[in-house]
């Protein structure tokens, strides 16, 4: 085998961020140190693995099947990585977490800070994600835990072992000033405004459009919620968030909730991990600093 598993995870980190530079980024390397890595790689297999005719990293047909077949052996390494650990003290090398962006961010920053702590060895890494996003990366990365809103199924939930999380709420708001904060909340009357969207950053987003982003003229898609408030609060449309983003906004009045048949929606969060792949110390950890801190916030 003349292969190695840093050339393995350079390629993989590449075909994911689209550059060696964010490969270089993502595996704390300096780019040439990659284009180092996929030399060697080209030559231990004896197969061109990019197409040098193009500005971007664009893999050749074999290069997608050098890919998919090392994604194997990455994961099998990881596994490997998982055992040692387990024999050597229960410490993960790496956590990796995918977090739905909807969800409150302070029980997020508690476990940054306990992953601080230098008795804690684990590399803690954490991905923001939205809704169908959040398990998409979860696979494909792959990670180890994600804080995902809810799987619609049973079905859906099989691969997986769940922990719910505390109930979280959105609400459906605007500034008073906004023309639909006095009047009801009909078809027709949102025709002309502009609803306010954060993507789904699932690919599958654009392919089936949520019931909910029917009927207005215009529809504006933001890239976080926290982008969504700030355009609520300037009146340039309406939409759902999450009621923690804007609850302060409602209790001044800076926000209204709109006059709609369904003014308020649940999601029931969980955590989520593989069946059959129990969590080290440092998945304990994260998981144990979340609850915790959860519980003292509702």
């Amino acid at each position: 085998m003349n292969f190695t598993l840093d050339q393995l995870l350079a390629l993989d980190a590449i075909a994911r961020t689209g550059t060696f530079a964010g490969a270089a980024d993502e595996l704390h390397k300096v780019p040439s140190a990659i284009s180092y890595l996929v030399q060697g790689l080209e030559s231990a297999t004896d197969v061109d693995l990019f197409d040098r005719s193009r500005r971007k990293a664009v893999l050749t047909k074999a290069g997608q099947r050098i890919l998919e077949a090392s994604r194997e052996v990455i994961e099998q390494g990881r596994a490997l990585e998982r055992v040692a650990a387990e024999l050597s003290g229960g410490w993960e090398a790496e956590l990796h977490v995918i977090v739905d962006g909807a969800l409150p961010i302070s029980p997020i920053t508690a476990c940054l800070r306990r992953f601080a702590d230098p008795e804690v060895p684990t590399c803690l890494r954490v991905d923001i994600e939205y809704q169908e996003g959040v398990i998409d990366h979860f696979i494909d990365a792959p990670a180890d835990v994600a804080l995902y809103l809810g799987f619609d199924s049973q079905e859906q939930a099989k691969p997986y072992e769940l922990t719910p999380l505390p109930d979280l709420d959105l609400v459906l708001v605007t500034a008073p000033d906004h023309a639909l904060a006095t009047q009801p909340y009909t078809d027709a009357a949102r025709a002309g405004h502009a609803e306010l969207v954060v993507r789904d950053s699932s690919p599958r987003f654009a392919d089936r459009a949520k019931a909910s982003f029917s009927g207005s003229r215009n529809l504006v898609y933001l890239a976080d919620f926290h982008s969504k408030r700030i355009a609520l609060l300037d009146a340039a449309g309406y939409g759902w968030i999450p009621k923690h983003f804007v609850e302060e906004d409602l209790k001044s009045g800076a926000l209204v909730l709109l006059d709609a048949e369904t003014k308020r929606w649940t999601y029931q969060p969980q955590i989520v991990i593989r069946e059959n792949q129990p969590l080290g110390r440092a998945g304990q950890l994260f998981v144990d600093t979340l609850c915790s801190t959860l519980e003292t916030l509702v």
